[in-house]
């Protein structure tokens, strides 16, 4: 006798313990497969975005309250005459800013120095406190530029290959 309630105390559990397994399988299944939880989430969000939007609008409409001094009498304003100049539809000239070729970026210039002469970096990483690296491309060549508070440490200068040269017909 006391082998059956042994195993009943070792079987029963392991029997609920599947059935609860099977349940919360199904349970989660059945979550993951409909979309009406998302679709309330979706809701709550979009009512809270439009109640910010309608605080936002009745907000703009509103001038913000101005503490005066002694109210005093208004003053009637003259009115100005403003003579204007007929306006014409010349467009002034777009200029072109051209920077000289980044190969001449060598050690020891300033980074005010280098962005006036070859012009915004292409890329510009900082890589620590007070060190940069800037990086310059002009059609085959690269210029790869160290920077350590804000002079020029090292310069890598690296020709590429042309493109249309290294295609195999």
């Amino acid at each position: 006798m006391n082998a059956r309630v042994g195993l009943l105390l070792v079987i029963l559990p392991g029997l609920l313990d599947a059935q609860a397994g099977v349940e919360y399988a199904t349970g989660a299944g059945r979550a993951a497969s409909t979309a009406a939880p998302a679709q309330k989430a979706g809701k709550a969000i979009a009512g809270a975005f439009d109640s910010l939007n309608r605080t936002l609008q009745n907000s703009e409409g509103s001038k913000p309250a101005t503490p005066s001094a002694t109210p005093g009498p208004r003053r009637a304003k003259k009115a100005a005459i403003v003579k204007t100049q007929p306006q014409t539809d010349v467009a002034e000239p777009k200029v072109d800013v051209s920077y000289e070729d980044p190969s001449g970026i060598q050690q020891g210039m300033e980074y005010d120095e280098i962005v006036g002469r070859f012009g915004p970096p292409s890329l510009k990483l900082t890589t620590g406190p007070g060190e940069e690296i800037l990086y310059y491309t002009k059609k085959d060549l690269k210029v790869d530029t160290t920077m350590r508070n804000g002079k020029v440490t090292a310069v890598q200068k690296t020709r590429g290959v042309d493109q249309a040269a290294a295609k195999v017909p």
